[in-house]
């Protein structure tokens, strides 16, 4: 960001700032204590007493059903495997997992910005 346009940004949020604190004291009401009581005082008035009658069913709430337990399912067990012995019993090679090389991250080379030459005043 550019200085100019941080210091446009600040000088809104200051001015937004002094409009809404201007308003506010504008539309507040004051207190009548203290302007002298210009505004007429409530009337108190007596209201008449009221009976309220609630009656709850007499019917229960039904009782929570229990939840179900997942029968256990039967794990299936590893039976072991031969393998069977074939030629003449020569040195096995092969099979087994390949060394993996590269696939790490990519370095990145390059990018940012461009310097940019020229376009000042001309002689």
């Amino acid at each position: 960001m550019q200085p100019r346009t941080i210091l446009i940004s600040v000088g809104v949020a200051v001015v937004a700032f002094a409009a809404a604190f201007g308003i506010g004291k504008a539309t507040s009401g004051s207190d009548a204590s203290t302007t002298g009581g210009t505004g007429a005082t409530a009337t108190a008035f007596e209201q008449p007493t009221a009976t309220v009658n609630a009656k709850a069913p007499k019917a229960a709430l039904p009782s929570l059903k229990p939840k179900p337990t997942p029968e256990p399912t039967a794990t299936p067990t590893a039976t072991p495997t031969t393998v069977p012995e074939t030629g003449g019993g020569g040195p096995i090679t092969g099979g087994g997992q390949t060394p993996v090389q590269g696939g790490g991250e990519t370095p990145v080379t390059g990018g940012g910005e461009t310097p940019v030459t020229g376009g000042g005043e001309s002689p």
